[in-house]
């Protein structure tokens, strides 16, 4: 007596696309929680050359005068963000790894008094062009701005290295824009650390109001006068005067130098304030 053999029907077939979808889908979320959690293996985050180090002394100056304790940190910081975020370069932009050496070096230095260092709310992708560009959400020419919906930064390689080849005339386009993107990410978060800085923010606002503070910033012109658009603009330049210039910040406006101080938890005219910073 003969036995037929039967064959697999397309239920079977069915079934087993859809447990190779489950697995690839579950695959996929365990790669993804291992990038949440800076913890992917398939993504090795590399130190810092020699090399590396030497490019950052001529041309990020600011890191050669940090403390030693406070380097260590600053070069683990800076290997994450490069390593983490998206950098996509558009038009043939020549010298790719410098840039994005200075950019990465740039997120480090503006949240090394912070535990939040990681922008994960507020920067996947950074995106440069070899010089201005047509920003077609705003409808015109950008030398650099960032977009908070698509957490982008956008850079002209041109203004970008102008920022750099002068550490100290307050107009910094990297340091400029990552401030906002800073001030993005402490509005997104619920830590003592974000409430603190929007305590600052607010008090920034409150002298904003201020008379007598106003007609001090016109007469000063120390801070470059884009920084009253809004509040916004203000704590950027703001930012690219605190890192650049800060012994004349501090000597011009104390007050306001303290708040940014606080909101950074870093004094960059003086490294041995105690920096209050989890590791």
């Amino acid at each position: 007596m003969y036995q037929h053999q039967l064959m697999p029907g397309p239920e079977i077939f069915g079934i087993l696309a859809a447990i190779l979808f489950i697995v690839g889908y579950l695959s996929y979320i365990i790669y993804y929680a291992f990038g949440l959690y800076h913890l992917n293996p398939f993504n090795k985050i590399k130190k810092i050359t020699r090399d590396e180090e030497y490019y950052l002394r001529t041309h990020f100056p600011i890191y050669a005068s940090l403390p030693e304790r406070f380097k260590e940190k600053f070069e683990k910081r800076l290997a994450w963000f490069r390593c983490r975020k998206k950098f996509v370069f558009y038009g043939g932009v020549e010298k790719e790894h410098e840039i994005t050496l200075l950019l990465s070096a740039t997120a480090s230095l503006l949240t090394l008094g912070l535990s939040n260092y990681r922008m994960l709310r507020s920067v996947l992708r950074v995106v440069i062009y070899p010089s201005q560009y047509y920003s077609r959400i705003k409808k015109q020419h950008h030398l650099g701005e960032y977009n908070p919906g698509l957490k982008t930064l956008v850079f002209s390689a041109e203004s970008l290295k102008e920022g750099f080849n002068v550490p100290d005339d307050n107009l910094n386009l990297a340091m400029h824009e990552f401030a906002h993107a800073l001030s993005f990410e402490s509005f997104r978060k619920n830590t003592w650390e974000a409430r603190k800085f929007r305590y600052g923010f607010r008090k920034i606002g409150k002298m904003l109001k201020d008379e007598d503070f106003i007609k001090k910033l016109d007469t000063s012109n120390y801070f470059r006068a884009y920084g009253k658009t809004n509040i916004h603009e203000f704590f950027s330049v703001l930012v690219e005067s605190y890192v650049e210039s800060p012994s004349e910040f501090k000597k011009e406006f104390p007050k306001l130098y303290r708040i940014v101080r606080n909101m950074l938890n870093f004094d960059f005219y003086e490294p041995s304030w105690e920096l209050r910073i989890k590791t």
